[in-house]
């Protein structure tokens, strides 16, 4: 079952990302190129030209079946896609000495920490229709999680930490005072997980998973 994807659907009414139609079927460019309906000549040459270095999603078996055969070369990569939800297990998780669990307010907006909060307006935007956590390290944020966009009162989750900071407990830490406010506000949080550790910690905030799915990569056209 191919689930249904807020950054497509966010693309489909015009807030994100751009969506090319063609006879029959759609590429929709949001972070990932989503191939809906059947191939078309125009949406297969499409592809063939302008795909090869962009993250691919088949929404169709058909254009699913095109893929594998005319590129069995493609790197393919399997996320989960959690069940959305606006209700959570949030377990106590505290920050090591030295760091300072804090809400996404406006300073964090300002610094936009590993691209957090670049999909909103300004603050007054990302206030009234995201939410955010960051972790604060001798001044400088070291973990963000945050809304990617919002469609409605739905999100999109992102979460960052600092290579040289992973491994304790700061992302957890984040997504545990985001997901505090998502309860709070009804907003419902969309979790794409990228691999077994980020499907494992979504499990930990009581997330399930909904199906997993392919993501190809196209190889290089040949010359």
């Amino acid at each position: 079952m191919i689930p249904s994807f807020l950054l497509y659907r966010a693309a489909l009414s015009g807030i994100y990302g751009q969506c090319h139609t063609f006879t029959g079927n759609t590429i929709t460019d949001a972070l990932f190129s989503y191939l809906d309906g059947t191939p078309s000549a125009e949406s297969i040459e499409a592809v063939d030209r302008d795909y090869r270095h962009r993250p691919v999603v088949c929404l169709t078996p058909e254009w699913e079946a095109h893929i594998q055969k005319c590129y069995p070369d493609a790197r393919v990569y399997t996320r989960t896609a959690m069940v959305p939800a606006n209700h959570f297990v949030i377990p106590e998780v505290l920050p090591p000495e030295g760091y300072t669990v804090m809400p996404f307010d406006a300073n964090a907006f300002d610094r936009h920490p590993f691209g957090h909060g670049e999909n909103y307006a300004d603050f007054a935007d990302f206030e009234a229709n995201g939410v955010g956590a960051v972790v604060w390290h001798d001044g400088e944020i070291v973990a963000a999680a945050s809304s990617f966009l919002t469609l409605d009162k739905e999100i999109e989750l992102d979460v960052s930490t600092l290579e040289a900071h992973r491994g304790k407990g700061l992302a957890s830490a984040c997504i545990a005072l985001m997901l505090q406010n998502c309860a709070q506000r009804g907003i419902t949080v969309h979790w794409d997980a990228q691999n077994d550790t980020s499907r494992h910690l979504a499990e930990k905030f009581g997330f399930h998973a909904e199906s997993n799915y392919s993501v190809y990569w196209l190889p290089e056209k040949s010359n």
